[in-house]
């Protein structure tokens, strides 16, 4: 959950699943002249707009955190909440069953982008495998560890028959599963900048992706690149280079308004969340 806000006596909350139809979104349009279109297509556009999907175990009834507001997605693991969820340690759990159960959901859909959701699970505990440095290296704690560990004979699997299948074998190389990552990352990023920041142009957020984004693949055997935004106002912002197939890209999603308040009982705040007022938020993204 993305929690904003939204004006002096309210919040604003995003939800990850909705973050991720963002991300679909950006996939789904990803590719021009100078940007290859992602391969295979209908794989990396599930899997950008599933890879948050298992956020659903917990945003179905949501907890607070300590001060009795509603968590932001940021320090999910380390916050001590109240409710359901009580400490450090069962909210880590919390976190781990939603990159499992939600690998689990997709790759029964498709195997390919159920590997890529996998890799991003476990990229988000080892700074994206290397790509991502600015996240935190869960790799030396216990639970993170088991999970990684419990994992990978997954993920092997996985690639072991999707390297034997007809349909995904020719997209199941190191090199390209490598790139395909890379850019499940960079939708997962850019989604972020535009979900968790209300209106367009607030600068108050320290936490999430910065103005530049990357490393940004172009096409197979080219350098990869760095996608710059600068946001004009409340509402619109160029991205350069421009990655998509229609310009201005309109990005919309959900969110829920609620009081700015702390909430003594998980249930009083749960009353407020599910009767919240729906709004939908508008953004375009353009080319310079």
């Amino acid at each position: 959950m993305m929690v904003h806000r939204y004006d002096d006596l309210s919040l604003l909350l995003v939800l990850q699943i909705d973050h991720s139809r963002v991300a679909g979104l950006l996939a789904a349009h990803w590719g021009n002249s100078v940007f290859a279109e992602p391969r295979p297509y209908l794989s990396m556009v599930v899997a950008a707009q599933e890879h948050d999907c298992g956020w659903w175990n917990w945003e179905i009834s949501p907890t607070l955190n300590a001060e009795g507001y509603p968590p932001d997605y940021h320090g999910f693991w380390m916050a001590p909440g109240t409710g359901v969820i009580e400490g450090p340690e069962d909210r880590a759990r919390a976190w781990i069953s939603f990159y499992r159960d939600g690998v689990d959901r997709v790759r029964e859909q498709d195997p390919y982008a159920g590997l890529l959701v996998l890799m991003h699970g476990t990229g988000l505990l080892s700074q994206g495998h290397g790509v991502r440095p600015n996240l935190p290296d869960m790799r030396r704690d216990p639970i993170a560890r088991r999970f990684l560990d419990n994992r990978e004979p997954v993920r092997v699997k996985l690639l072991e028959e999707l390297r034997q299948s007809q349909e995904y074998r020719d997209f199941a190389s190191e090199e390209h599963l490598w790139m395909n990552f890379k850019l499940l990352e960079i939708y997962d990023q850019l989604a972020q900048f535009i979900s968790n920041r209300y209106p367009f142009n607030r600068t108050s957020r320290k936490t999430g992706p910065k103005n530049a984004i990357g490393p940004v693949p172009l096409a197979p055997g080219r350098d990869d690149t760095t996608l710059n935004i600068d946001v004009l106002d409340e509402k619109r912002a160029v991205i350069s280079p421009y990655p998509f197939d229609v310009d201005p890209l309109e990005v919309s999603f959900p969110a829920r308004v609620i009081p700015n308040r702390p909430y003594a009982k998980r249930e009083d705040f749960l009353r407020d969340f599910y009767k919240a007022e729906r709004v939908t938020v508008t953004y375009t993204l353009h080319s310079p």
